[in-house]
């Protein structure tokens, strides 16, 4: 059986569950709530407080267009994560497909159920009332919704067929960066986010500033709440966006700009080294930091990337410019740390570099020491 039926299938499966039936759903419940509307209060409830009551009102169809709209912005993600894979494929990277690729239809599929669980519900509580303060909580079925969604993401995510293709599968090894008896060579660089993603995690952060501003004006627990929410998503953007790399004898380290975290494989680890063009989305689900079925991916961005996988099986992704010359450093690294049956020592060696900024070689004292 070739690799491309399987991905077929699973691509099948995963626009029924992730594009169409939720599309369907969404299209169902917004045409019952449009029906209902002559029959709801007017202002109606659309927002309800800690007591479970009603404490905010607006026009009938307030909730209709909330709950569609976010329901919507759910829906946009599978087709991304395909145009992702689509593009890899149409620049000549290998076919790829991991739990993501399950998890993303999954996690829509239940997030359109729960919003629009919800949606219906706090219309059906206002029906024919005459007066929405009078209509009660919506506890339950904001409860229920919720509970719902999860065993549909669940059971969504079971249905699909369990695939993995790497997408360095078929990818040559890298080779070695030719150095004599007494030389050794380092390659210095950095993991970073694209100028787009960088430019909207800047404006997330700044809308996040914005709010807890105004949320001060309000009431001064909800400005604190949202400002240990915006120290946590910057902290949170700091660590798992942007590392320096230092790849030299000991291996592979890349550390985020804090300090924390540190992800190091020694040389001696590295069972084999690969360069291939990574799509986070399409990959892992997401940017940054991401972990995937025994693969820890560094992709604050699509691209060029590193890919190592350990001698247990495990593999490190990073996206980084001049892979090819940290992949060459890497493998001669390894090679010199030991006797290896990686592919790389199979071939040639890689061509001398010279005139690379990240790439250093310095010749030693005694071939015994560093």
């Amino acid at each position: 059986m070739t690799t491309r039926t399987p991905i077929a299938r699973a691509q099948r499966a995963a626009l029924w569950i992730g594009t169409i039936v939720p599309l369907a759903l969404l299209t169902v419940s917004v045409i019952v709530q449009l029906l209902w509307l002559p029959r709801m209060p007017d202002p109606a409830a659309t927002h309800w407080g800690p007591s479970g009551l009603p404490d905010g009102f607006g026009p009938p169809w307030t909730n209709v267009v909330l709950f569609a709209s976010i329901s919507l912005a759910a829906l946009l993600l599978p087709p991304l994560q395909r145009f992702q894979l689509r593009r890899g494929d149409a620049v000549g990277a290998g076919r790829s497909w991991a739990a993501a690729n399950r998890w993303m239809p999954a996690f829509t599929l239940g997030m359109v159920v729960s919003l629009q669980l919800n949606a219906l519900g706090t219309a059906w509580v206002q029906l024919d009332a005459v007066d929405a303060r009078e209509t009660g909580s919506t506890l339950g079925w904001l409860l229920g919704g919720w509970l719902a969604g999860a065993v549909v993401c669940v059971a969504a995510y079971l249905l699909q067929p369990s695939l993995r293709i790497d997408p360095e599968e078929g990818e040559p090894a890298a080779r070695a960066l030719p150095l004599g008896a007494t030389e050794r060579a380092a390659w210095v660089g950095e993991i970073r986010p694209s100028r787009g993603v960088g430019w909207a995690l800047g404006a997330v952060n700044v809308l996040l500033a914005a709010m807890a501003a105004w949320m001060f004006t309000v009431e001064p627990l909800a400005g604190w709440i949202g400002v240990g929410t915006l120290a946590v998503v910057a902290a949170g953007t700091v660590m798992c966006m942007w590392f320096s790399v230092r790849i030299g004898p000991q291996g592979f380290e890349a550390r985020s700009l804090v300090g924390w975290p540190v992800f190091r494989i020694a040389a001696a680890d590295v069972a084999d080294v690969v360069t291939a063009r990574i799509e986070p989305l399409g990959e892992f689900g997401g940017w940054g930091l991401r972990f995937a079925g025994g693969r820890t991916g560094l992709v604050p961005r699509g691209g060029e990337g590193l890919v190592i996988t350990r001698r247990n099986g495990k593999v490190l992704v990073a996206t980084l410019d001049g892979a090819e010359e940290a992949a060459a450093v890497l493998v001669a690294a390894a090679r010199a740390a030991g006797p290896t049956t990686d592919p790389a020592a199979q071939v040639p060696d890689a061509a001398d570099a010279t005139d690379r900024p990240n790439l250093t070689k310095e010749t030693r004292n005694d071939a015994g020491t560093d």
